[in-house]
């Protein structure tokens, strides 16, 4: 991990962002899940340095495979959000009566509210699902529990500068209303030479998560699987993610929350 702060700040500001790599996370197998067949890789949340950024708790990218997931299980206050980048995922919540379907490219939204789910998350399907899951945080809590399945077809897509086609699941663009202070949730392909500027406002954090391809930020050179982390801080911001070869970038936008949480020096 780059352990200090990267990027142009304005004047009295700390610097913008976290550079988190490989070395910074840790993978989540059969012994953690108590079975076969779910492997995640833990970006952020309880088992890694970085804890908790705004109202982000966890974030994992994940892969089940065939016709094997993750039993029943307890979640309750929080939101998740499953995004499907390859494969099906089906979801049972037996507390509830609930029962959902996930295809490659749809989001799944997992609103735990105050009485909780006990749900599976399990790949019914011949081919290896894999799913980008953001934890978060809702205030106020909602009463009612809920899945909502938001369709790949249904996300709007949008040119964002030269080279730069962006699909916006959650933002003010897109139909799919979240519970928790998550602002924007992107998925942009880069080409060649493209460049993504993440704009953030006065007390907005996030991160850029590189899922392919071959980039550099304020000069740095970063590949699949880096993650930029933008605390929550004050004053305007930007980080600029320009593509060295065709890259593929996650972008997440949120509030305040919780700050800036690290099991290694306690800062917030």
């Amino acid at each position: 991990m780059s352990t200090s702060m990267h990027g142009r700040p304005g004047r009295g500001q700390p610097a913008p962002y976290l550079v988190l790599d490989q070395e910074d996370y840790r993978v989540l197998g059969p012994a953690d899940f108590g079975g076969p067949g779910l492997v995640a890789i833990e970006v952020l949340g309880p088992y890694v340095d970085v804890q908790a950024s705004g109202p982000l708790i966890t974030v994992h990218d994940s892969t089940i495979d065939p016709h094997l997931g993750i039993g029943h299980h307890r979640h309750r206050y929080n939101e998740r959000l499953f995004y499907i980048t390859a494969g099906e995922l089906d979801h049972d919540d037996s507390l509830n009566n609930i029962q959902g379907h996930m295809d490659e490219g749809d989001v799944g939204l997992f609103t735990e509210g105050q009485r909780g789910m006990v749900h599976s998350e399990w790949n019914n399907g011949d081919v290896p699902a894999q799913a980008y899951i953001l934890v978060y945080t809702t205030d106020p809590i909602p009463e009612e529990t809920k899945f909502t399945r938001f369709r790949s077809e249904d996300a709007p897509r949008y040119d964002e500068g030269e080279g730069v086609r962006t699909k916006e699941l959650v933002g003010p663009r897109s139909e799919l209303r979240v519970h928790g202070d998550l602002r924007l949730f992107t998925d942009s392909h880069l080409e060649e030479g493209g460049r993504l500027t993440a704009r953030f406002a006065n007390g907005e954090g996030g991160l850029l998560a590189i899922r392919e391809g071959h980039v550099q930020v304020d000069g740095r050179e970063l590949r699949q699987g880096a993650t930029v982390l933008v605390p929550p801080a004050e004053g305007e911001r930007t980080v600029t993610v320009e593509a060295i070869r065709p890259a593929r970038v996650f972008r997440a936008v949120h509030g305040r929350g919780h700050g800036l949480i690290r099991r290694s020096d306690g800062r917030r």
